[in-house]
């Protein structure tokens, strides 16, 4: 939630992935989020500041009998990396289906701060988290790394 109390991601974490992307070489991006308010938000916000092309937006439901379509939807194409917004809950089920899919990488995946939970890794699995970074509400950066959740602080 923004500084003002509205639904989305702060300036300061937007700013941070955009910076990330571009940083990355990025100039297509396909973004998915989980179907929640803030998560929604949060892919909304991206798209909308994102300089570049957004190859596809896919989002998927907190429950399912099977994530396979939005998760091959996510990986189609020939992005520059992916950028995801969703809470652990979501992401555990979206992230194991995902990491099965051939071309997704989590190496190649940012996203926003709802999925810097140290329990991640537990939850979705090491292939839907190793590599996998983003940033903070801060704006800090984060990644996975050996199934551990690693932050910076200035």
């Amino acid at each position: 939630m923004g500084p003002d109390g509205t639904i989305g991601p702060s300036p300061a974490e937007l700013s941070a992935l955009l910076a990330a992307a571009s940083r990355r070489g990025a100039t297509v991006v396909n973004v998915g989020h989980g179907r929640m308010g803030e998560s929604a938000a949060s892919a909304r916000a991206f798209v909308e500041a994102w300089p570049g092309d957004i190859g596809v937006v896919v989002s998927w439901p907190a429950v399912a009998a099977s994530w396979l379509r939005p998760a091959r939807r996510l990986a189609s194409g020939a992005p520059d990396l992916w950028v995801v917004a969703d809470d652990p809950q979501g992401w555990s089920r979206m992230g194991r289906r995902l990491a099965s899919v051939p071309g997704w990488d989590a190496a190649r995946t940012l996203a926003f701060s709802g999925l810097a939970a140290p329990r991640l890794p537990a939850l979705a699995g090491f292939d839907a988290t190793e590599g996998l970074c983003g940033v903070t509400g801060d704006g800090l950066p984060w990644t996975y790394r050996d199934g551990e959740l690693v932050t910076w602080t200035p």
